[in-house]
């Protein structure tokens, strides 16, 4: 068998790809939501033979697939990443008729970002990008029935396209100066213009795949109209891939970190600045934690800026710590939604007294979102911070820092008005507050002639949710755990 094993935590999420043709062709729902079930307890069981795995590495495909510390730390959190929004979504996208091409299209992305955080060389780099981005298009569509959300994924499409024709453009200059397709690149290469060039157009199209400023223009339509589950999805997985695949190759760019570190910076620096400032605007959960992805993309460029190993690693790092706080954020989403109560910041006053343990739930996860110490967000943004002072842009870190304290604003604001105002008076909600899948008011308040029925009276409601509850309170104790014990993070990238 050899070093094949190795292979094995990519072996489990393709055998989610084939769970999902499977439950596509289904006609039951109850048969459907059993097999989605089996995809997540098997995405756990290779998530346990991945950390069995850690420390070791080797090269497949002609060294075409490489598998090290970097991709097995980075396969560790798409497995976890895709065992929670699987059950997630099983009162939600997946209790749907098309709940298994659902559960497909989600398989094949996440199948993509584990090539990517693997990708040897940069063909590979170019069919995992798009493995990874072509499915997510449909994923932020998957409400069929909400025109909102057709014109936010094709927002996302038009951008995407864009983005990629000038990544690829930049990886074929890249190619072109240095003469090789490998990746690390070798770093004895000579300075050029067409290859300062293809960085600038690399670092732009990955930019456009970070949300990072100025190219985030299609991150809050897009997370504001799909399922709170594929928004927690993209907030993590494809950045998380995308960040391994850029550090990968700007490692065997060194002779030309002068130019590539300084693009970085600035992109790191506004993408912090944006992010948050834009947040503080937002009247919505959605687009508030939309806008908040955008400023932790920021956060972890501060790291691949430092353009030290310790820098880089932290980048990597950063999403596994922020990835359960920001997924978990949108879960309590999914459960305000699917409960009536909508996403609006004002709606939430006094939900501490209404729905305690959401609301703790949420606080725990704007905490960590913060930065504060014994939270998993603290040690992302410490391993992120320490890199670049060890890389010489201390002031980098300082506007960082003071960045994480504006931050506070907006996240303090949500928990403020869940604990110290007094919940709204019984008032019958517009359809616009009540949430996505709201049903049309008829006269008299019932539901409108021909309306499809209330969510909360589909099967899936009639389980009471308890795959979401479920991830939720999964989602919570990781946070809790990773703060308390950092060593799990530290000691799992090695």
């Amino acid at each position: 068998m050899g070093t094949a094993f190795l292979l094995l935590p990519k072996a489990g999420i393709g055998l989610l790809v084939v769970v999902g043709l499977v439950a596509a062709s289904l006609p039951g729902a109850g048969a459907r939501r059993a097999l989605v079930l089996a995809g997540a307890l098997l995405l756990g069981a290779a998530f346990v033979v991945d950390i069995g795995l850690l420390g070791r590495s080797a090269r497949f495909f002609h060294e075409a697939l490489v598998v090290d510390r970097l991709s097995l730390f980075a396969d560790s959190v798409l497995l976890t990443l895709g065992a929670v929004v699987s059950l997630a979504a099983l009162d939600g996208a997946v209790a749907g008729k098309d709940g298994g091409d659902f559960l497909l299209l989600f398989a094949l992305s996440l199948f993509g970002a584990s090539v990517l955080v693997s990708a040897g060389n940069l063909i590979v780099i170019f069919l995992a990008v798009e493995l990874t981005i072509i499915p997510s298009f449909a994923l932020v569509a998957f409400r069929g029935a909400d025109r909102r959300s057709f014109e936010g994924a094709l927002k996302y499409f038009i951008l995407s396209v864009l983005a990629s024709a000038i990544l690829y453009y930049g990886l074929s200059l890249i190619y072109g100066m240095t003469g090789t397709v490998r990746v690390p690149l070798p770093a004895q290469v000579g300075s050029s213009p067409l290859l300062l060039l293809g960085i600038g157009f690399m670092l732009v199209g990955f930019g456009f795949k970070l949300a990072a400023f100025p190219f985030h223009q299609w991150l809050p339509d897009a997370f504001e109209v799909s399922h709170p589950e594929v928004a927690a999805f993209l907030a993590v997985g494809p950045k998380l891939a995308a960040v391994v695949a850029l550090v990968r190759i700007l490692e065997g760019l060194g002779g030309q970190s002068g130019a590539w570190t300084a693009a970085l910076a600035w992109m790191a620096l506004g993408t912090m600045f944006w992010g948050n400032l834009a947040a503080f605007r937002q009247a919505g959960l959605r687009r508030m934690l939309a806008y908040s992805a955008v400023a932790h993309a920021g956060y972890a460029l501060v790291g691949v800026a430092a353009g030290t190993p310790q820098g880089m690693d932290g980048a990597v790092l950063y999403f596994a710590a922020y990835g359960s706080a920001a997924v978990g954020a949108f879960l309590v989403v999914a459960l305000l939604e699917r409960d009536g109560l909508g996403d609006a910041i004002a709606g939430l006053a006094g939900l501490g007294r209404r729905r305690p343990g959401w609301a703790a739930a949420l606080t725990v996860f704007l905490i960590s979102l913060v930065g504060v110490p014994l939270f998993a967000g603290f040690w992302g943004k410490f391993s992120v911070f320490l890199g670049a002072v060890e890389g010489g842009v201390v002031w980098l870190v300082v506007l960082g820092v003071i960045n994480s304290a504006v931050s506070f604003g907006y996240y303090g604001n949500v928990i403020r008005k869940m604990y110290l105002e007094a919940p709204p008076g019984r008032v019958d909600k517009p359809a616009a507050v009540a949430g996505p899948g709201a049903v049309p008011a008829g006269p008299g308040g019932g539901a409108a002639p021909g309306a499809p029925p209330p969510v909360a009276e589909t099967g899936a409601r009639a389980a009471a949710g308890w795959s979401l509850r479920t991830a939720l309170w999964l989602t919570v104790g990781l946070t809790l755990l990773l703060g308390v014990v950092p060593g799990l993070l530290f000691g799992a990238l090695g």
